[in-house]
């Protein structure tokens, strides 16, 4: 918070707010609270800053790596004696493993140094999923800003652990892409922004009693980490 933007009159009436316990209006976000990026950025309940995610203050912290499979196809071994796995886990804790880069088995091999990420996250459709073979798979049940704060902290890890030369690939609906778009602009920056993937699937069947333009399509952005 700064205060060096305000007249003495507004700083003796922000005195006298708080000693009362009175609301500070809303017109005195931007003079206390100045935005931190250069054009915009998302606001919301419960944005988190950076550091404070780095520092774990999310209460998530990096994990033992839960290797399901390990594979090399038919390599018997890359000349850094890596591995290719298959790693179960929630995957914040998974980012946070590799951001802190400690994990014997992946020290000084993933960070800085994967070309490229693909992810088809939620899209916040608080809905329960099931397998083909009728199992439970998983709870889509964040929503709101509570949704775009659980794939922003995903975001901010992933950049950094990605090559300078690397990509990353974000699927989404058309329920929260354009807030997510947003959210890659302010991490990776607008000029970052290579193109916006339209996956259309053409399997779906206008209804008219139900509405007059039909779902059928998702969005991909595709932004680069550096030029």
């Amino acid at each position: 918070m700064q205060t060096k933007g305000l007249s003495i009159e507004e700083r003796e009436f922000l005195r006298e707010c708080l000693a009362n316990g009175k609301t500070i209006p809303d017109d005195f976000r931007e003079k206390l609270f100045p935005a931190t990026q250069k054009e915009y950025e998302l606001r919301y309940a419960g944005k988190m800053r950076k550091e404070d995610l780095l520092a774990d203050q999310d209460g998530t912290f990096a994990v033992p790596l839960q290797i399901e499979k390990i594979y090399n196809g038919t390599r018997k071994k890359f000349k850094d004696d890596w591995r290719n796995m298959i790693v179960f886990g929630d995957n914040l804790q998974f980012l946070k493993t590799i951001f802190k880069n400690e994990d014997a088995l992946i020290r000084g091999k993933v960070k800085g140094k994967v070309k490229l990420i693909y992810i088809d996250p939620p899209f916040s459709t608080d809905s329960k999923f099931k397998s083909d073979n009728g199992k439970k798979a998983y709870i889509d049940k964040a929503k709101d800003a509570d949704f775009i704060e659980f794939l922003r902290r995903r975001l901010i890890l992933a950049k950094d652990i990605l090559a300078e030369d690397g990509s990353i690939y974000v699927h989404l609906d058309i329920k929260k892409g354009h807030y997510i778009k947003i959210i890659l602009d302010e991490i990776f920056g607008e000029n970052s922004f290579r193109n916006e993937i339209c996956w259309y699937y053409p399997n779906k069947i206008p209804d008219a009693r139900k509405r007059l333009f039909t779902i059928s399509s998702n969005f991909i952005y595709f932004y680069a980490k550096t030029d």
